[in-house]
């Protein structure tokens, strides 16, 4: 049986009554679903029942968990599907075993007691209603497009032979890809609906939850050797927060090593709402809110909020929002052209502005601006104890980040007599050379760049593949880069693509050469550089569009 939890959070009385009456022996005996004995540590299972379990979410009206499961059936993919249904089953096992030892919310002892069993026959009854949504939706239901590497593999101990496991059918499906269908393993469900609601009413109603604008705390989640609760606000101030939910982390010492490869996202709407402040808030150049953890393991021990990645906060407009297009304000602006299309007198103003950059001491001169990126460092560490390189990297504001450096440096250039804007590179079309912009060597600035406090200047050293790519034109492997990522509708999924199909350039410009494009710390004192993140930037500009 399965304890539907999302609609009747109250823990079942099949597992609480202590007793039950035998009407075949007309006797009364100890109810086997109320504690499960553990042989080897010579004790039996108990449970620590949360109040949450309880509680009505911010609706007023259903559960927290219900609406975690209503996230994750919104899914169409099933890698984001899994993550998001994975971390609300985790929350029964927290909110049933609470602090006890032998209890669901230890990993170690959680299959000893006998509601594991109704709580995960529920929690696969919730993958069976996702994948009947998906056959509604027409998406795929049987498969994984993600995860590829995990999906053949055989899962143990269930593909243990021998006398080990005797169960051939639980043997003969130790395959990931051979679960999906659960009724080939020899059961079915009663019921695939959802508090009440069709597959056909339930699609209805996520296409109505998704139809409003929300924002989400969005956690990277690993095993941290323990299981936990985690417990966050949002805060506009050491004294202003309001709760915005929990989750929980299942583990133990002996847990295998795991990371989820996305967000966990939690919605925090409400609590957003809460402080007083409007979803428009989030777009302001002020940060408006931070998330406040409190994180405490199983045992009752209050763990550093460290423990797990900070999480970052992911806005997503309604599903039906309207997009306004704004004016024309392009005049007045520098104009980037390609750097192939560049006039003789544009070529000669560049050099002529970059010389007076690079004579330049002051903190508009190009020494400056090169050690914005990497060296000398001088952001400081959180905890600030170790002075970083200021550039991001790996982080969505890795386009944000470099448009602006790029602007500072073009903004020099101009205010030493440049006519044009910084010209790029396209790079995603057929080429044997780096331009004759970069590589002139006599009398020209844009050759290479010093690197005044090392005593040293940049230099270069392609590898040959860069230039030899046997498809090239648009078959070429930028090429094909560069469309993957405009590809993407998401914008974080559009960075990651974006951000390694430039590095790619950094790294097969420098090679092995130690002062240059290939060295983060010392990437910008090459004038390459910028016409690379001119290109880069474009990219960006051509998916804005």
């Amino acid at each position: 049986p399965y304890w539907d939890w999302t609609t009747d959070p109250h823990v079942p009385s099949i597992v609480t009554d202590p007793n039950y009456y035998d009407a075949w022996q007309d006797s009364v005996f100890e109810n086997p679903f109320a504690r499960g004995k553990i042989t080897h540590e010579d004790t039996y299972t108990g449970r620590d029942v949360q109040v949450e379990l309880l509680e009505v979410g911010a609706d007023g009206v259903h559960s927290a968990l219900w609406h975690q499961v209503m996230l994750a059936f919104e899914q169409e993919d099933y890698c984001d599907f899994e993550v998001q249904f994975e971390v609300a089953h985790n929350s029964i096992h927290y909110l049933v075993g609470g602090r006890h030892i032998y209890s669901v919310s230890s990993l170690s002892y959680t299959a000893y007691d006998p509601i594991f069993y109704l709580h995960h026959s529920q929690v696969d009854r919730l993958w069976a209603i996702w994948q009947a949504l998906q056959k509604h939706r027409h998406q795929p239901y049987n498969k994984a497009y993600c995860a590829l590497e995990q999906m053949s593999k055989p899962m143990k101990p269930f593909s243990f032979d021998g006398s080990f496991n005797l169960n051939s059918v639980t043997h003969e499906h130790s395959t990931p890809n051979s679960v999906f269908d659960y009724e080939s393993l020899g059961y079915t469900y009663d019921s695939l609906e959802f508090d009440g609601h069709t597959i056909a009413e339930l699609d209805d109603l996520i296409q109505t939850r998704k139809n409003r604008d929300r924002v989400f705390a969005a956690f990277l989640l690993h095993g941290i050797k323990t299981s936990a609760d985690v417990h966050f606000s949002v805060c506009t101030s050491e004294d202003h927060c309001t709760a915005a939910g929990f989750f929980f982390i299942l583990g133990s010492e002996l847990e295998m090593e795991w990371s989820f490869d996305r967000l966990y996202k939690f919605d925090i709407t409400h609590a957003v709402e809460e402080l007083g402040l409007h979803l428009e808030d989030l777009f302001k150049a002020q940060e408006p809110f931070y998330p406040k953890l409190a994180i405490v393991s199983v045992d009752g021990d209050a763990l550093p909020s460290s423990s797990i990645p900070a999480p970052t906060i992911v806005y997503q407009p309604a599903s039906g929002a309207e997009h306004h297009v704004e004016g024309d304000h392009s005049s007045g602006f520098s104009v980037r052209k390609n750097i192939h299309s560049l006039t003789t007198s544009e070529i000669e103003s560049l050099r002529d502005a970059l010389r007076r950059v690079q004579q330049d001491t002051s903190p508009h001169g190009y020494q400056a601006i090169a050690s914005y990126h990497g060296l000398p460092a001088m952001c400081m560490s959180k905890d600030g104890t170790t002075t970083l390189a200021c550039c991001t990297h790996g982080m969505p504001i890795f386009p944000h980040w470099h448009r602006l450096y790029t602007k500072q440096m073009e903004d020099a250039l101009a205010a030493m007599g440049a006519t044009i804007g910084m010209p790029y590179w396209d790079w995603t079309e057929k080429f044997a050379a780096l331009p004759s912009l970069v590589t002139e060597t006599e009398n020209n600035p844009f050759y290479q760049g010093d690197i005044t406090f090392k005593h040293t200047h940049t230099s270069r050293a392609p590898v040959d593949h860069l230039f030899h790519d046997p498809e090239f034109a648009e078959g070429s492997f930028f090429y094909r880069r560069v469309m993957y990522a405009l590809e993407q509708t998401d914008y974080c999924d559009f960075e990651v693509h974006f951000e390694m199909s430039h590095n790619t350039i950094h790294n097969w410009i420098g090679g092995a050469a130690p002062y240059s494009m290939a060295s983060l710390d010392y990437t910008a004192y090459d004038p390459l550089f910028f016409i690379h993140h001119s290109f880069t930037d474009r990219i960006w500009a051509i998916w804005q569009a």
